[in-house]
């Protein structure tokens, strides 16, 4: 429906300026879970240069850093794929490395469906304002199992590596598979945005901020892992989630993706 809007409004360019100025002004008023898009942009740095300047850019500042602290409580459909691995493939020592993990979301939505081993240790990535929020919530709802870092260094020795919903905010979103050596032996991707165009950016509007935005080239992405020895074991939609991007409907994306990736040992 709305691709088809966007043929009707084109036709002329005074409905074509009314409908980006109408997408305009809900793009830079919206709340933080209406999941509003705007523009494509051959890469990060064109993407943060074309970004609004009237709130920050990024996570890494306090507004923004406590958007999902309410939502760390809740779980969703698209959860259960993770849910499902995460039961088959943690172990007494298994050690997460959540990248991108908020204030440890997905660790506390997850722990009542998914017991964990007592002596997994669960490590959250994020930048420093995000992990200081996290640091924040640890204080007055203990998790022994669960910790905050800023340094990629801390991912080496982990056994699964769980990016959900995290990799597209990522400037370098691969950058660990050219970095990290051993690499984790299973990968846990969700809630990407994966298409067949070729890679892009686009900003999202976090309500607080905005945010540059990667929407990945399935094969290209898969690629990546493939040359770092990683099979695809398993590969999902999350329905739920999509973006609409006004005026690029090649480059929107109905449904996100997720993909359990298995690296074989050396």
């Amino acid at each position: 429906m709305a691709r088809r809007l966007e043929r009707i409004v084109s036709r002329t360019a005074l409905t074509k300026y009314l409908y980006l100025r109408y997408h305009e002004r809900r793009f830079t008023s919206a709340s933080g879970f209406d999941r509003r898009f705007r523009g494509v942009y051959a890469d990060f740095a064109s993407a943060a240069a074309a970004a609004p300047r009237t709130k920050p850019l990024g996570y890494d500042n306090e507004a923004t850093a406590g958007l999902l602290t309410e939502e760390r409580h809740r779980i969703h459909d698209s959860d259960f794929p993770i849910l499902f691995w995460l039961s088959r493939l943690l172990r007494e020592d298994s050690r997460v490395f959540d990248l991108g993990g908020n204030v440890g979301i997905s660790f506390y939505a997850y722990r009542p469906y998914l017991p964990l081993p007592q002596g997994c240790q669960w490590l959250v990535y994020d930048v420093p304002a995000v992990v200081r929020a996290g640091q924040a919530i640890l204080a007055t709802d203990p998790a022994p199992q669960l910790s905050f870092t800023s340094s990629y260094d801390a991912l080496q020795g982990a056994e699964i590596l769980l990016a959900a919903g995290s990799l597209q905010f990522v400037e370098e979103p691969l950058h660990f598979l050219r970095s990290t050596t051993p690499l984790p032996g299973h990968v846990l991707l969700n809630k990407m945005p994966i298409y067949e165009q070729p890679s892009a950016v686009t900003i999202q509007a976090t309500g607080s901020s905005y945010c540059p935005y990667h929407l990945f080239n399935r094969r290209e992405l898969l690629n990546a892992f493939a040359a770092r020895g990683y099979e695809l074991v398993h590969s999902w939609q999350n329905p739920s989630l999509g973006c609409n991007i006004p005026m690029f409907p090649k480059h929107s994306i109905e449904a996100y993706s997720g993909f359990y990736l298995r690296r074989a040992p050396n």
